[in-house]
């Protein structure tokens, strides 16, 4: 039983009574009179709320999404012959906000109410939910009785792998090659597929300039592109990728990113596989084909969390080279801090090459860049402004020096990484690199 502000107003009356008795001596029976009252609406409102009126069942997925909104939904079901209203509280989870919890509820005469609120957890990993707590008034409104329902149930937060928004907006910016329906499992580069109208960045050699003059527009070829080709995600987990960019690590960034990007391969008649790495390699899942893969690589990174070692780009390729043989579209994934790492990072890709083909993700620093772009009102600001500047500056000579290279590069802010990403591969795909 908790007490409510009704009870604290009758005892701040009390109280102001028993001062007024310490001067006035008549006032003592009142006094004993309102004390006595007080206590007995306490014990018999402790008796009528004696009892449980509410049941609580939680409903929620068993696999929640970084980063996103989870619903949960909590059924009340009141017991009782009252109305009953009040709050509920389910217990917290580390690294989850939880908007819309606690909340309130208005349960009528043995009825049922579903209230919800969302999660939206920061971190991967495993978590449990556990109980349940809802407070009601009892029926004189002088205490609240508190139940608690355990309602344990463990839940695992997966990265985002339903980020459907990305492929929507490849739609909506006219990509055709961006439906998933297009990248058919069998055919060749040439193996013609349909005709279609023409759209803005259509290869001219691909216009079919008879079936335009019967259709009087603009009609081109479209050819099933090749299936049955390796990509590989090489995801860094070493300490430059615990960066936070809005209220997601760059691992989550690059985690979200990889897992849309194979599954978009996986469904176009591809294989994926996945290796991470800092200092050594740690995890390596082979390419795989089919619905299993997408399984596997989820399985394999979903608790996955970005340490303090130094990165060993070196010894990440030499460590791919060796166990995958087929040439395959090698897609690396990881953040640099400083210029020594960009060098070895640069060497690394360059010994993929030609037997692979390598495509560099680099995560842009938003943070370095609003630096770099803001006023400076002070000598201070002016000396911060110019090291921004300045690494940006090696930034982009490692980027040109990388493409001068053959390597294919992605620089991009880590909340654009997913459909940028996406593009990238589909673009190879479209101009048959691999």
């Amino acid at each position: 039983m908790v007490p409510t502000r009704r009870l604290a107003l009758f005892a701040l009356v009390a109280t102001l009574v028993a001062l007024a008795a310490g001067y006035i001596p008549p006032a003592r029976g009142a006094l004993w009179a309102l004390d006595g009252v007080l206590l007995l609406g306490v014990l018999v409102d402790v008796a009528l709320a004696r009892g449980r009126r509410v049941d609580v069942d939680r409903q929620v997925a068993t696999i929640l999404s970084v980063g996103r909104p989870n619903l949960v939904t909590l059924h009340l079901h009141n017991r009782s012959r009252r109305t009953l209203r009040g709050t509920f509280a389910d217990d917290p989870l580390e690294a989850c906000e939880t908007p819309g919890n606690p909340g309130t509820f208005e349960l009528p005469a043995h009825g049922t109410v579903a209230a919800r609120y969302e999660i939206v957890p920061s971190r991967r990993g495993a978590r449990t939910l556990g109980a349940v707590s809802v407070r009601y008034a009892s029926p004189l409104g002088l205490v609240a009785r508190q139940e608690r329902v355990p309602l344990e149930a463990p839940v695992d937060v997966y990265p985002d792998v339903h980020a459907a928004r990305a492929l929507d907006l490849l739609r909506r910016q006219g990509r055709q090659d961006a439906r998933l329906g297009s990248l058919r499992v069998r055919g060749g580069d040439t193996e013609f597929e349909r005709l279609r109208p023409y759209q803005l960045g259509d290869e001219i050699r691909h216009v079919d300039w008879r079936a335009s003059a019967r259709r009087d527009d603009l009609t081109v070829r479209q050819f099933q592109a090749e299936s049955n080709q390796n990509v590989v995600f090489a995801i860094d987990v070493g300490r430059g990728m615990r960066g936070d960019t809005g209220g997601l690590t760059a691992m989550d960034h690059a985690l979200n990113a990889a897992l849309l990007t194979a599954d978009v391969a996986l469904r176009g008649g591809d294989k994926a596989g996945l290796m991470v790495f800092d200092e050594a390699p740690r995890q390596f899942v082979p390419p795989t084909g089919g619905p299993q893969g997408g399984s596997r690589l989820t399985r394999a990174v979903y608790a996955l969390e970005a340490g303090l070692a130094a990165t060993d780009y070196h010894a990440a390729m030499g460590f791919l080279r060796a166990q995958v043989r087929v040439r395959s579209l090698f897609i690396v994934l990881t953040n640099l801090l400083e210029p020594r790492s960009a060098k070895e990072l640069a060497a690394a890709l360059k010994g993929l090459l030609p037997r692979h083909l390598p495509l560099c993700v680099l995560l842009r620093d938003t943070d370095v860049e609003a630096l770099a772009t803001a006023p400076a009102p002070t000598v201070e600001d002016l000396y911060v402004r110019a090291a921004a500047a300045e690494s940006l500056a090696w930034r982009d000579a490692l980027v040109r020096g990388l493409r001068r290279a053959g390597v294919l590069v992605l620089d991009a802010a880590p909340a654009d990484l997913t459909p940028e990403l996406v593009k990238g591969y589909l673009d190879v795909k479209a101009r048959r690199l691999l």
